[in-house]
């Protein structure tokens, strides 16, 4: 593309495929019309699309958005187009940073339906004015659904998705909601799960560890109901879950003083029937999000309730003093460790940082801490084995390699300053693919290579070969779409890369990284070994490093 050329970004979403009426197809279609109508430098602009389809307007946490977002604050974009000012968002303090924002980088934001462009005065009024009615759509729709919650709360029915363990689901009857007849359900006990609801709970009570529960359930291949291994999240969900909560005296008590809305009577807490909750937890972002208490609906169930109030308010208290003492243990095991959130075991599990328990220093004056598997620690070593990390040690080792990459004479940074010439010398901004493709499958092959090495050496665990084995698969199989990709392109249908801040911003980094290294706090290395790492996985005796992108 040439540098003078205008370019038009067009963004679209919705959150969820229908195949009919405001679908992306149709929303590009009609941003395309009308900048082919209205916008003057049209003809000779170079237009991009970015879409999000099944992502709500409720945030701005959408990947084509933030992409997008991105490349307009580097400058790339001079129009901003969609179809309407909904697609944008449905919050008006999202839509009105986002006009500040577009307003500053002097970027024209143009809403097909509503016709509004903020490059004028009226326009930029008009939009706040819509987005405060899209917002109060937003929350007239929320209303709808809390009211109909509230409505199906008082009858204790059970609304769909994943039954608790220890319960399944049975139709119930038909109900009338706005207008439409649907088919109610009840939950319905299962008195093998229960069994095993039982023993959590009195295990919980005796050992007053999440852990230790998960400990037992690892160490004995008890699975979930979902034919998965139990974590200590698991174990929480079904611990502090209200359907296995006998709706008694205490349990009123309890929920009631939490500032729970609360769909029954004291009178009606009589210890026959169990409870079942609403609106507990929020997804955003597929991540489930604990609401705050009073927005909980606490109603009775249809099904019978197994835990006594008392006891299940002592697990509640358990829990929430366990929850303090591990927050605070937390912050103190990641005050030196710079690959925390990075490093894995090669089974797969996230390796977390641990100080020896004898207080030992280094000759930096830093205490020494080791990375272990959380997963061979609760297995007792039975379905992990790889030795522990030597935590300070490894971190350096991680570094030092990272500075190399830096040096201009390494591997790395030849292929790094070789890319560049190649865009230097090239008319347009952009790059021969087939010989980065070349340079791909041969980076993969060496990959190949060094794993098959790694598995041939013995002592190797079977676990540890089963991953290794996954690892080579998924890149043979990466390094045969990239043979097809550059077989088309040898049959001369050619592409290119584009982009050519991308290798500078690589070499910048890595030199940064260097020679900044003994000046930056522990949490700025922490964000450059991020920026550069995808991720390090330790085998008991090497750290394979992946670069981020590279995988």
């Amino acid at each position: 593309m040439e540098k003078d050329k205008t370019e038009i970004f067009i963004y679209s979403r919705k959150s969820k495929w229908t195949g009919r009426g405001e679908s992306i197809e149709n929303q590009v279609q009609m941003c395309r019309d009308y900048i082919e109508r209205c916008i003057p430098e049209a003809k000779n602009a170079d237009v991009r699309v970015f879409e999000d389809e099944g992502y709500s307007g409720k945030n701005t946490k959408r990947p084509e958005f933030q992409k997008m977002m991105k490349e307009v604050k580097q400058g790339k974009c001079k129009y901003l187009v969609c179809y309407k000012l909904d697609r944008m968002g449905r919050n008006i303090i999202d839509i009105a940073s986002l006009v500040e924002e577009l307003n500053h980088l002097k970027v024209s934001f143009i809403s097909v339906k509503e016709n509004f462009d903020t490059s004028t005065p009226l326009g930029k009024t008009m939009l706040y004015i819509a987005g405060i009615f899209a917002q109060m759509e937003r929350e007239q729709i929320a209303e709808r659904v809390k009211d109909n919650m509230m409505l199906l709360a008082k009858n204790g029915r059970w609304l769909g998705g994943n039954t608790p363990l220890g319960f399944v689901s049975q139709k119930d009857e038909k109900v009338q909601i706005d207008d439409k007849i649907k088919t109610s359900y009840r939950l319905k006990e299962d008195a093998e799960e229960m069994k095993i609801v039982h023993f959590i709970f009195r295990e919980f009570q005796e050992k007053q560890s999440l852990i230790k529960v998960v400990e037992y359930f690892l160490k004995n291949d008890i699975l979930t109901k979902r034919g998965k291994e139990y974590s200590t999240t698991a174990i929480k969900d079904i611990l502090t879950n209200p359907v296995y909560c006998i709706a008694d005296e205490d349990a009123y008590e309890y929920f009631d003083t939490l500032g729970c809305q609360l769909c029954f009577t004291r009178e009606e807490a009589n210890g026959t029937r169990g409870l079942i909750s609403y609106a507990k937890t929020s997804s955003e972002t597929y991540k489930n999000k604990d609401n705050p208490p009073e927005e909980w609906i606490i109603a009775l169930g249809k099904h019978k309730g197994e835990i006594k109030g008392k006891d299940f308010v002592k697990v509640q208290k358990m829990i929430a003093a366990n929850s303090t003492k591990s927050e605070s243990y937390r912050k103190v095991k990641n005050e030196i460790a710079l690959l925390s959130g990075i490093l894995y075991c090669t089974c797969g599990h996230a390796m977390r940082p641990k100080y020896y328990n004898v207080k030992q220093i280094t000759e930096e004056g830093e205490r020494k801490f080791s990375y272990r598997c959380p997963y061979k620690d609760r297995t007792h070593g039975e379905k992990c084995n790889v030795e522990n990390a030597p935590g300070n040690d490894l971190d350096q080792l991680v570094c030092e390699e990272l500075f190399r990459y830096a040096e201009p004479d390494s591997r790395i940074g030849t292929m790094l300053e070789e890319l560049k010439k190649q865009f230097e010398n090239s008319k347009s901004d952009s790059v021969d693919e087939l010989g980065l493709l070349n340079q791909a499958i041969k980076e993969k092959e060496e990959s190949i290579n060094n794993l098959i090495a790694t598995i041939k050496k013995p002592g190797r665990s079977q676990a540890f070969i089963e991953h290794i084995d996954e690892e080579i698969t998924k890149l043979e199989g990466e390094c045969e779409n990239l043979r097809n990709r550059a077989s088309i392109l040898k049959e001369g249908k050619e592409s290119v890369i584009k982009d050519v801040n991308q290798v500078d911003l690589i070499i910048s980094e890595l030199e940064t990284f260097k020679k900044s290294f003994q000046t930056l706090s522990v949490p700025q290395k922490r964000e450059y070994l991020r920026l550069l790492l995808d991720k390090v996985v330790w085998d008991g005796e090497t750290a394979h490093i992946f670069l981020y992108g590279s995988h």
